[in-house]
């Protein structure tokens, strides 16, 4: 057990680094069902600018065939928790690097940096979720039906969340000890 809460920060930088790359290389918003093969890919579902695949009727491309160009809004949603991610993983990156570095005046700071990083990647992993609704709404679509989050996408919001459950370990096991 000691060994984990060690380790915990390199644990859950690693969960938040893989979460991010999973965020960046999937499509974000995809069609299931019978109508599987529909997608807008990550730039267009941060940014409003980037690809998208459509085969048949989408709603807010219409109806085409063939991979597209988006140009709309991103999901506000997404592109915060892409943030919020990515200063998190600046913060972990931070508690694993200055330690080693025998940085005086760190120490003090770095529960608050630890802390921060664990709100900032539970954050992210909760708006992941409402990436979808959030960006068929702000591209004036309400129609989400058979519209659901990228796998990849599903995966990096438990990553950044079990990261952010992970990263909290230490401050708990001495939160619990000076209980006692």
């Amino acid at each position: 057990m000691k060994k984990f809460l060690q380790l915990s920060g390199l644990i859950s930088l690693a969960a938040a680094a893989v979460a991010f790359i999973l965020v960046l290389i999937t499509h974000g918003v995809v069609k299931v069902g019978s109508e599987a093969g529909n997608w807008y890919g990550t730039p267009a579902v941060l940014f409003g600018n980037g690809n998208a695949h459509a085969e048949g009727s989408v709603p807010i491309l219409g109806t085409l065939t063939g991979y597209y160009s988006f140009n709309g809004q991103g999901s506000s949603s997404a592109l915060a928790s892409w943030i919020f991610s990515l200063i998190a993983i600046l913060g972990l990156l931070a508690g694993a690097i200055l330690p080693f570095l025998k940085v005086k005046g760190f120490d003090k700071f770095a529960g608050l940096v630890n802390l921060c990083s664990v709100v900032l990647l539970l954050t992210a992993g909760i708006l992941l979720f409402f990436t979808v609704t959030n960006f068929f709404n702000v591209n004036g679509s309400t129609d989400t039906d058979g519209w659901a989050l990228g796998g990849g996408w599903v995966i990096a919001a438990i990553l950044y969340i079990a990261a952010g459950a992970i990263a909290i370990c230490p401050a708990v096991a001495d939160f619990v000890s000076k209980k006692k």
